[in-house]
C-alpha cells in the first residue's frame, strides 16, 4: 500500500468511527433520559395507586378523618374486619377463627398480620340500637387494648361448625376511652348482638415532607400512643416536586376536598367540615433528577422533564 493510500484509509476510519460514535452517544442520551422520565411517571402512579387504596375505605361521616390540609391528611385506615360471634364480657367479644371449615372468610388481618399489643387501634361495634329502624344505630368506638386467642370461646352454630372444633377463636380485649384517639365508648351496648360488624382501624398520615438528602417524598407515618405523637415518616414514593415557597405555586403533592354537591371544602376544616367531604383530589407533580434532551420530548431542548398525575377518589357512605 503506497502511503497516500494508507493516509485516504485513515480518513475514511476516522469519519465512519465518528459517526458510528455520534450515533452510539445520542443512543445513550436517549435510553438515559427515557429511563429517567419512566422512573418519574412510575413515581407519580404509585403514589395514585397507594393513597386512592386507603382513601376509599374512609367514612368521612363515621369520623375517619381526622387532619385534611392541602399537603397532608390523618385518617383512620382499615386494619381488620370481622363480627361478633360471642360477648364474653362488656369489654371482651370473640370474633369467628379466620379459617373456617366452610371456606367463607369473616375474620381477616391487613395484610395477615394481626395487630400487635400497644397498638394505636380503634375497634367499632355495630350497635343497632332500640328502633327499628336505623335512626339511632351507630358505631361503637373502643381502644383495642390486644388480641389474644381462645378455642373455647364462639362454639355456637351460627358461624362455626363441627370441623372448627379446637380452631383458635380472636378475642378482643377492648377498653372504653383514649383521649389522645378521641374514643369515648362505654362498655359493651346491650344491644350490641351476635353477628354484629367490626372493624379495626389504626390512625395515620400520609405528607409531603423533605428527607435528610433534600429532596421530596410523600411519607407515611403511623400514630404512637405511647409517645402521643406520630412516628417517624417513611417515604412511599418520590421524589416530588417540593412545597412552594411563595403562593401560586405548584406543590409536588396537593389534596383538594369536596362535598357531595361539588362545592369545595377549605383544606384545615373543622371536624364538622371534615364530615362533608365526599370526594378527595389528589394532585402529584414531578421531574426528573437530571436534564433530558430526547427529539419528540420538550422539543429536543435539554432540562428537566416534568410531569403530574391527578386521581379523583369518592369515600363511601356518601351519595
Amino acid at each position: 500500500m503506497t502511503l497516500v493510500e494508507i493516509m485516504v484509509a485513515l480518513v475514511l476510519l476516522g469519519i465512519i468511527g465518528g459517526v458510528i460514535m455520534r450515533v452510539i452517544l445520542r443512543q445513550q442520551r436517549f435510553y438515559q433520559g427515557a429511563t429517567q422520565i419512566m422512573s418519574t411517571r412510575s413515581q407519580l402512579r404509585q403514589a395514585t395507586s397507594v393513597l386512592p387504596v386507603d382513601l376509599r375505605s374512609l367514612s368521612s361521616v363515621g369520623g375517619d378523618v381526622i387532619e385534611a390540609t392541602d399537603s397532608s391528611m390523618q385518617f383512620r385506615v382499615n386494619v381488620g374486619t370481622s363480627i361478633v360471634c360471642q360477648i364474653v364480657d362488656g369489654y371482651r367479644v370473640a370474633l369467628p377463627p379466620l379459617e373456617l371449615a366452610s371456606k367463607q372468610t369473616l375474620t381477616s388481618w391487613a395484610g395477615g398480620v394481626p395487630p400487635e399489643d400497644g397498638e394505636a387501634i380503634v375497634a367499632f361495634i355495630y350497635n343497632d340500637s332500640t328502633l327499628a329502624g336505623n335512626e339511632e344505630d351507630r358505631w361503637q368506638e373502643f381502644r383495642l387494648k390486644r388480641v389474644t386467642y381462645d378455642a373455647s370461646k364462639c362454639l355456637g352454630p351460627w358461624f362455626t361448625s363441627i370441623a372448627d372444633v379446637g380452631k383458635l377463636r380472636p378475642v378482643l380485649e377492648l377498653t372504653s376511652s383514649d383521649p389522645s384517639d378521641g374514643v369515648t365508648g362505654g362498655p359493651i351496648s346491650r344491644y350490641i348482638k351476635v353477628g354484629a360488624p367490626v372493624r379495626l382501624a389504626r390512625r395515620v398520615q400520609y405528607r409531603l415532607y423533605q428527607d435528610p438528602d433534600g429532596k421530596w417524598y410523600l411519607g407515611y407515618s403511623e400514630f404512637d400512643r405511647g409517645l402521643g405523637t406520630f412516628k417517624q415518616l417513611s417515604p412511599v414514593s418520590g421524589p416530588y416536586d417540593p412545597l412552594p415557597s411563595a403562593s401560586g405555586m405548584a406543590s409536588g403533592l396537593t389534596f383538594r376536598y369536596y362535598d357531595v354537591s361539588g362545592v369545595e371544602i377549605p383544606s384545615g376544616s373543622a371536624a364538622t367540615d371534615l364530615a362533608r367531604i365526599a370526594r378527595v383530589d389528589l394532585v402529584v407533580r414531578g421531574r426528573t433528577v437530571g436534564q433530558v434532551g430526547m427529539e419528540g420530548v420538550q422539543n429536543g431542548v435539554r432540562q428537566e422533564y416534568r410531569d403530574s398525575l391527578a386521581v379523583s377518589v369518592m369515600l363511601r357512605n356518601r351519595t
